[in-house]
């Protein structure tokens, strides 16, 4: 018999319908009804009381990577190749305890954040077996919906080198490249053994680090991986200037345009960023179904440059949003990313029927994630879509007095007001505290990781603090 849950008279939110008070009832790991309050309860069932709450899709963190979620303020006023140099040093050479721990310390901050689902760009450098079984490990733990998404990439990092190259003295390489024949054995092995684990939450799916990073080989077995296993395809695209100029000069076309004659240019691609891109090319990712992850705080952090999302969205492009990693956002608060993606739009366009809308925010953070994880039920609060929802306590200042819930929630709220979340059916954040997992030993155990990291990685930060002084 199926576990029953019924959320009464609350106040549901989503990002295609007017809030209504509704009985929200979930059998299993769905939402089975959504009515008009009554009292009527079925024997057998959990129930909770809504009349307080305001009950929204879980939000989706469409990109985010695992690895960096001990390096809260851990750089600033660095340039995007010194911010990366920065975090190889903070992060190569993990245990597997070590990299479970890290990602286990982010579920703590996106369950009681209320996001329910994210992709996880992992790890920062080559890997092993072992190192994604530590990541599957803790999105098991946790509960939460995951798409862990393979960062591969078989060329060198060229668009962090210093002027003149990398100094002759560098040994131990993190970024050296691996060979081609061996990230395709590793992708494949993860998919084989953990693709739709956990009653099917975790997917796996191939993820090159940067294009630019990539052989077409790689791209084009990245490609047809996707089809054979029909998982989604994530990358890094277009988050500097420079990675738009490698393009010209190496294809004598844009990246997006590139990518298009590799036939990658589909619903399947999802890519984070997506900056420097023009309107042709917006058209190209609309046209084939692509989705840009815009990651609007780690962009102004890094001073990226900020992605062109009003257009997009006029263009009929999907964009989902992604707080990236937190050494260039400090938090994993999706309430932040979804006020910060619309507000940026509006300085540089002067019409307002083009601003971004609440409803956008909304769509963005649910629906498009969603489609990034390829779950399309996903985001809705609707018989027969998986039970992802979070409730909000509507006691809290941010919601008093309650004037207007969707504006309110996109731009007021926070993830302070968290206090249930339940994903797949099953309640993982009670009363503003953590069921699925005890967080205190993880906490406990990560507070002086990044100092024994330092202490391990003494030449690499050397190394980094050497190509910072090198770049302009």
């Amino acid at each position: 018999m199926k576990n029953r849950l019924l959320v009464r008279d609350v106040l549901v939110l989503d990002a295609v319908s007017a809030p209504a008070r509704r009985d929200v009832l979930v059998e299993g790991p769905r939402i089975a009804a959504v009515r008009d309050p009554s009292a009527t309860v079925e024997p057998g069932t959990t129930t909770i009381d809504g009349r307080d709450r305001l009950l929204v899709p879980g939000l989706v963190n469409a990109h985010t990577h695992s690895p960096l979620n001990v390096l809260k303020g851990t750089g600033d006023v660095l340039s995007h190749p010194a911010f990366m140099w920065l975090n190889q040093a903070d992060t190569a050479g993990r245990t597997a305890d070590e990299i479970r721990l890290s990602a286990l310390l982010g579920c703590i901050e996106h369950l009681k954040s209320g996001t329910t689902a994210v992709v996880d760009h992992f790890p920062e450098q080559g890997f092993l077996s072992g190192d994604v079984d530590a990541v599957v490990e803790a999105y098991a733990m946790s509960g939460l919906r995951a798409l862990v998404a393979l960062r591969v990439f078989d060329e060198p990092y060229t668009d962090i080198d210093p002027p003149g190259g990398l100094p002759a003295s560098v040994t131990g390489n993190p970024l050296a490249p691996p060979p081609l024949a061996d990230c395709l054995a590793l992708i494949e092995d993860a998919i084989a053994r953990h693709d739709g684990a956990a009653d099917g939450r975790i997917r796996l799916c191939p993820a090159p680090s940067n294009p630019s990073r990539c052989s077409d080989a790689l791209l084009e077995a990245v490609r047809d991986i996707g089809v054979a296993h029909d998982t989604a395809v994530h990358m890094h695209l277009l988050e500097t200037r420079i990675q738009a100029e490698i393009a010209q000069t190496r294809y004598g076309t844009t990246m997006v345009a590139h990518l298009e004659r590799l036939g990658l240019v589909t619903d399947r691609l999802s890519c984070a960023h997506t900056i420097w891109i023009g309107d042709d090319d917006i058209a190209r990712m609309a046209a084939g179904g692509a989705i840009a992850v815009h990651n609007p705080e780690s962009n102004l952090k890094l001073g990226a440059g900020i992605a062109p999302v009003a257009r997009m969205l006029a263009a009929g492009m999907r964009v989902a949003l992604g707080s990236d990693g937190a050494s260039t956002n400090d938090n994993l608060d999706m309430h932040e990313v979804m006020r910060l993606a619309v507000m940026l739009q509006r300085p540089g366009e002067p019409d307002r029927r083009r601003w971004p809308t609440a409803a956008d925010a909304l769509t963005m953070a649910t629906r498009s994630g969603a489609a990034v994880m390829r779950v399309p039920e996903l985001g809705r609060i609707a018989p027969g879509a998986p039970a992802d929802f979070v409730l909000h306590d509507l006691a809290a200042p941010f919601w008093t007095p309650l004037n207007d819930p969707l504006a309110q929630l996109v731009f007021g709220a926070s993830g302070a007001t968290v206090d249930t979340v339940v994903v797949d059916g099953r309640v993982l954040v009670e009363g503003g505290r953590i069921r699925a997992f005890d967080p205190e030993p993880v906490l406990r155990e990560v507070r002086d990781l990044v100092k024994h990291l330092r202490a391990r990685n003494v030449a690499l930060h050397g190394l980094a603090a050497e190509i910072a002084a090198a770049l302009p």
